[in-house]
């Protein structure tokens, strides 16, 4: 008697296909997981709904999902866009022609409340066991499957002779170079010098856990903007043509014409000015008495060098702007008790107060008692705080 074959099911079918126009599109395995899975979600609201059979069924009723998703679920707007993002992808549609909520930083939620984490050893930063990791990633920043794949040989210096962690397959897929700012490049060169080329940097014991190092990729960014804004400030004009020019350098090493081999002119917008918060973004900042306005070379800096793309609203909305509810992480209280020490004991310094301001802030909103203790231990100086 024949073998009897499944036949597969209309969902099945149409998922496979999205699969294979996805894989085709976007090589990165992160990017096309996450499409694949959150474009699944409109299949089954098609085939539950209106037993839909075919893609082309499926898309007339893209504007229907988009009123599920903003009237009849409880959805942020952030995740309303990633929902909707691969759907209108595949279809082709622009997504600016559908009415859904806005993004904006004050409604991010994810890993920023400790409201429904609870506290275990796997996601607590005090954790001996996960203190190389943790140190690493306070002056690196980068994503979990990136600090995985990191080995030996992927300690470098980039093409302006600043240090750098070499990223094989970053964003994208792409290779990418973190910086690493001056005073932490012995730190993490040590991490390097004692592994063979073709060696992991961490083990997977090391990296099997529940920490929110996302966290600490925005405390890196956070750091890093302090940097290039103080010495833009205290160093005036040379530092800023300097810092231009290493800028344009990573322009022309990732943007040539494909067709030419020219390089690209790099757009000026990302070396002058003012970068000014708006709208939600401007008041979420003077609720939490952070900045509202950013030297736009700094800012560009802090998102090429060390979050490896050119987007300077995301750098400031979603890293500059992250306050999240640390409590039980005391690591990271290392980081702000050395910045309010240094900067309590400043005579004048107009960024200074600001970051003082925009440090202590986050502290005092996620662990009040190590505020105050970090308060009591120097003179408050009035007009600080």
């Amino acid at each position: 008697m024949p073998k009897r074959i499944r036949q597969k099911t209309v969902t099945r079918i149409l998922s496979d296909q999205a699969n294979a126009f996805f894989k085709a599109k976007y090589p990165n395995d992160v990017t096309r997981k996450a499409f694949c899975t959150n474009y699944k979600k409109f299949i089954r609201f098609c085939r539950e709904r209106y037993r839909c059979c075919t893609a082309e069924e499926c898309g007339r009723h893209i504007n229907d999902y988009v009123q599920f998703l903003t009237s009849e679920t409880a959805y942020t707007p952030s995740t309303i866009h990633s929902y909707l993002a691969p759907v209108c992808v595949y279809f082709g549609v622009p997504m600016k022609e559908f009415i859904k909520p806005r993004r904006n930083t004050a409604a991010y939620t994810r890993g920023r409340s400790g409201k429904r984490r609870k506290q275990r050893s796997d996601n607590d930063f005090s954790n001996p066991q996960y203190a190389r990791l943790v140190e690493f990633q306070k002056c690196v920043g980068l994503c979990r499957s990136e600090l995985k794949r990191l080995t030996g040989a992927d300690f470098v210096t980039d093409e302006s002779g600043a240090p750098c962690v070499r990223v094989k397959r970053g964003k994208g897929g792409k290779m990418q170079l973190q910086r690493i700012l001056p005073e932490d490049a012995e730190f993490i060169g040590s991490y390097f010098c004692s592994k063979a080329a073709d060696e992991r940097i961490f083990t997977s014991n090391e990296l099997k856990n529940k920490l929110n190092l996302h966290s600490l990729r925005a405390l890196c960014a956070q750091n890093a903007c302090r940097y290039y804004s103080d010495r833009l400030e205290t160093e005036g004009e040379p530092y800023r043509q300097q810092l231009m020019r290493e800028i344009t350098a990573r322009w022309h090493l990732y943007h040539r014409d494909k067709r030419t081999g020219k390089n690209k002119p790099i757009d000026k917008r990302l070396l002058y000015g003012t970068y000014f918060l708006r709208g939600e973004n401007k008041r979420f900042a003077l609720k939490h008495g952070l900045p509202t306005a950013y030297d736009r070379l700094a800012l560009t800096a802090v998102s090429v060098f060390h979050l490896s793309h050119w987007r300077n609203d995301v750098s400031a909305e979603s890293y500059l702007l992250a306050v999240y509810d640390i409590t039980g992480k005391t690591v990271i209280n290392d980081i702000y008790l050395r910045d309010i020490s240094i900067i309590i004991t400043m005579e004048t310094n107009t960024f200074g107060d600001v970051y003082f301001r925009f440090a202590a802030t986050q502290l005092f909103f996620s662990q009040p008692h190590v505020f105050r203790a970090a308060v009591s231990q120097k003179q408050k100086r009035k007009g600080v705080l």
